[in-house]
């Protein structure tokens, strides 16, 4: 569950540390005070979208955290993949700077919002008054279904299997064949590609050798000049050259070894440098060679050069062109021996899709037989709801034939909740019938029936309370204790009714001075909620306390009773 929340510099929160405890967390205060701010927050470190107006004016940085106690095995699995460290407590957090960056961690390790948001749907749901739209939409209503039962999911799992496998033979086929102009228009560019590259040749390092050569050329005369005076000075000079003095040296020192034979020793090293000389002057005069001053060979370099920086734009680098050349060649030998690929295409496809459609109305059957004890519970729920007369239905579309169905990840289903809210009236689509009060409590009981399929350790309910009061007020209080039973619920409500429900009570507030506002949240005790409760309630009268009161004991028999 949700352990600790932290918020730094978010609108007219400074710093905020709160512990929340397991069952029915309540967050209520006057209108204005922030619960809003508190919701955005937790938002916020959940992966959604990041309002920079959100910052605290004048801060530079952002930060919300999350502590959960445990993880379980599907976060664990997400944890594993992307290799971060498992502590006692699962800590995520999300930082907003004023100069735009945005950073999100998992127990210290950067993460992308992408698994931050992967994490945190599989941590904690929350509902908030933008929820009663996603009811309306028919869109949503799959997904609805598909969450309340976990062979679904299963079956799912295959389908969206089958119909990746499928839908790969059937994006080859369109890649490849298209239409039989399209086909030889291809044909015609992978032979040119192909041919073009062939006829240019180019080599493993070749541009870099070619641009040495080129530079070389560029100093033609520069270098010229250097070998010839070197040349000179090594083997042709007439007053002196190095070749003549080092034979001449040699000489005089044989001369005299028979004297001291060292000076032999030292005759013979003065041979060494003569032969390493000479090997000198032999390559100077090998790289004195007419074609270094040739216009035409500096020519030749720069229209190869040219070439392959043309070639480096059609297709990349030259070195690998290789690659380049090797797929082109399978591409255009697939389209030449199309009619055999593509008749072995349209079997595989055609099996795929045969396959597929079992999967698709395998999955289905599942979703209807899920659909009818849905219907079941959802109805009965809104009966405790105050919604006596409510009939609630999951509609589904025939089922097509297998040619001309049409296939999705979802399978082949469409799928929307109808509902009649009086006696004698027909069925109708549920965003045509249901007020803003009906929708609350239509979610709330879609919220109870999932709550008894596991999952989701943590729900967040923001005001579900919006259009009831009275008795139904009531029954709303009761149906989120009974979430609560099995998982953590925070809920922010202006309802008595709700909050003497609650296992931890909550007061955000806010104080002003000279400079500042802020945002406050306040455990309460045993005295302070009683006021509170009174106040929402309507009075701070003791008469409006007795009957806070009074609440809160017949909560406490209710919790005890259940």
């Amino acid at each position: 569950m949700l352990n600790k929340l932290i918020i730094r510099n978010i609108a007219l929160i400074e710093e905020l540390e709160v512990e929340l405890a397991g069952g029915m967390n309540v967050l209520s205060g006057e209108t204005g005070a922030g619960k809003s701010i508190i919701i955005d927050s937790v938002n916020l470190v959940l992966g959604e979208r990041a309002d920079r107006e959100l910052m605290r004016t004048g801060a530079p940085k952002a930060v919300v955290e999350a502590w959960f106690s445990g993880v379980n095995d599907s976060v664990a699995d997400i944890l594993a993949t992307q290799e971060i460290e498992v502590w006692p407590e699962l800590v995520m957090s999300r930082e907003l700077s004023a100069t735009g960056k945005n950073v999100c961690r998992v127990n210290g390790t950067l993460i992308t919002l992408s698994v931050l948001k992967e994490l945190s749907d599989r941590l904690v749901d929350i509902h908030g008054q933008h929820e009663h739209q996603s009811l309306l939409s028919e869109k949503n209503h799959i997904a609805m279904l598909d969450a309340f039962d976990t062979h679904i999911s299963e079956q799912k799992s295959q389908v969206v299997k089958a119909y990746s496998d499928y839908s790969d033979v059937v994006k080859r086929q369109r890649s490849l064949f298209g239409s039989d102009g399209d086909r030889e228009r291809r044909i015609d560019i992978l032979k040119f590609q192909i041919n073009e590259l062939k006829m240019a040749d180019i080599a493993q390092d070749e541009e870099e050798e070619l641009i040495a050569q080129k530079v070389r050329l560029n100093s033609a005369e520069k270098i010229m000049d250097a070998l010839i005076a070197s040349y000179t000075q090594l083997y042709e000079g007439e007053s002196f050259n190095a070749l003549a003095a080092l034979k001449d040296a040699s000489r005089r020192l044989q001369g005299i070894a028979d004297v001291d034979e060292r000076y032999g020793q030292l005759a013979a090293r003065v041979d060494e440098a003569y032969y390493t000389i000479e090997e000198v002057s032999s390559a100077i005069r090998d790289d004195m060679r007419d074609d270094l001053f040739d216009v035409g060979t500096l020519e030749q370099v720069e229209e190869r050069l040219a070439l392959i920086a043309s070639l480096k734009r059609k297709y990349g680098d030259p070195t690998v062109t290789g690659g380049f050349i090797t797929n082109a060649e399978q591409e255009l030998c697939d389209l030449v021996d199309s009619a055999a690929l593509l008749e072995q295409l349209a079997s595989k496809a055609e099996s795929l899709k045969k396959e597929l459609y079992q999967k698709c109305v395998a999955l289905s059957d599942q979703r209807r037989e899920a659909a009818r004890i849905f219907e079941q519970r959802v109805t009965r729920q809104l009966a405790d709801l105050g919604m006596t007369s409510a009939v609630f239905s999951v509609n589904f579309e025939d089922l097509e034939e297998q040619k001309s169905c049409s296939f999705s990840k979802n399978g082949i289903d469409t799928v929307e909740f109808f509902m009649s809210t009086n006696h004698g009236e027909p069925l109708k689509p549920l965003k045509k019938i249901a007020s803003g009060g009906e929708v609350s409590r239509i979610m709330l009981a879609l919220k109870n029936v999932s709550a008894d399929r596991g999952g989701i350790p943590t729900m967040i309910f923001d005001e579900i309370d919006t259009g009831i009061s009275g008795h139904i007020a009531q029954v709303v209080a009761e149906k989120l204790q009974s979430i609560s039973r099995g998982r953590q619920v925070i809920c922010v409500t202006h309802l008595p009714q709700i909050a003497s429900m609650a296992d931890k009570h909550f007061l955000v507030t806010k104080s002003s001075d000279v400079d500042t506002t802020r945002t406050f949240l306040l455990p309460l005790d045993d005295e302070n909620r009683v006021e509170e409760i009174a106040r929402l309630a309507g009075g701070d009268t003791e008469i409006s306390k007795a009957h806070a009161q009074e609440m809160i004991k017949k909560a406490e028999i209710f919790k005890n009773d259940n």
